[in-house]
């Protein structure tokens, strides 16, 4: 073989493992293509999407009346913020199953969280009552005559170990003070307790809006009963 027939077949041979080296690549990319594709729509398929939570707020029906005559007509309230154990003042809906069980609903939680829609509740009412001079909020920095202390000693739903029945539970502490004394005039504690139309958030919901409402009233004739009696 003369060295011009060398040098070709030499020239055939790099041009031959030239072709391989490319067609390696691009099966290789092709390779690293299809694999990625396949952990993507694996990943897509193991990955549920996260459900939209429901969000609840208390919707109150009572309409206050309004007191005529009374001893604090010229006497200023200020409405504290109402105070008690820590899930009362959590977004986190929860309910109580059975004698000891106590959870949070996945899907459902509070627009405002308990503690805050109670105070403002209560301010509204007795603002609409008219039986002060004027009812403060509780950011109010102001110099008051009395304040309002509620403690909220119970505010949950309750089902039966089968979770098949439940009813709501509220129970309220409301204490008067004298502010230039810091004497308690008077305090008063307020139960309801009512079925739920249905067993779930929206039904705790509504029946706890419906307690609030009758414990409104009561607080309302409580303090109207206070201020004539002074």
């Amino acid at each position: 073989m003369n060295c011009w027939n060398i040098m070709t077949a030499v020239r055939v041979i790099f041009c031959i493992k030239k072709k391989q080296r490319k067609g390696d690549l691009v099966k290789n990319r092709l390779l690293i293509i299809w694999l990625t594709c396949i952990a993507v729509i694996t990943i897509t398929g193991c990955t549920s999407p996260t459900p939209a939570q429901n969000q609840y707020r208390l919707n109150l029906q009572t309409k206050a009346v309004k007191a005529e005559t009374g001893k604090c007509r010229q006497k200023t309230l200020k409405v504290e913020r109402s105070f008690g154990d820590k899930l009362y003042m959590s977004l986190k809906m929860y309910y109580v199953e059975g004698k000891y069980a106590q959870y949070s609903y996945a899907q459902s939680r509070w627009a405002q969280t308990p503690n805050d829609a109670l105070t403002y509740a209560v301010t509204e009412y007795l603002r609409a009552m008219n039986l002060f001079k004027s009812v403060q909020s509780a950011d109010s920095k102001t110099k008051n005559d009395y304040r309002l202390e509620i403690n909220i000693e119970d505010f949950m739903q309750y089902f039966d170990e089968n979770e098949k029945n439940s009813f709501v539970n509220v129970v309220i502490t409301c204490n008067l003070v004298d502010e230039a004394s810091h004497k308690t005039v008077a305090t008063k504690t307020f139960h309801f307790k009512q079925k739920t139309l249905s067993d779930d958030a929206k039904g705790g919901v509504i029946a706890l809006s419906n307690a609030l409402d009758e414990i409104l009233k009561e607080c309302g004739l409580w303090l109207q009963g206070v201020c004539l009696d002074k």
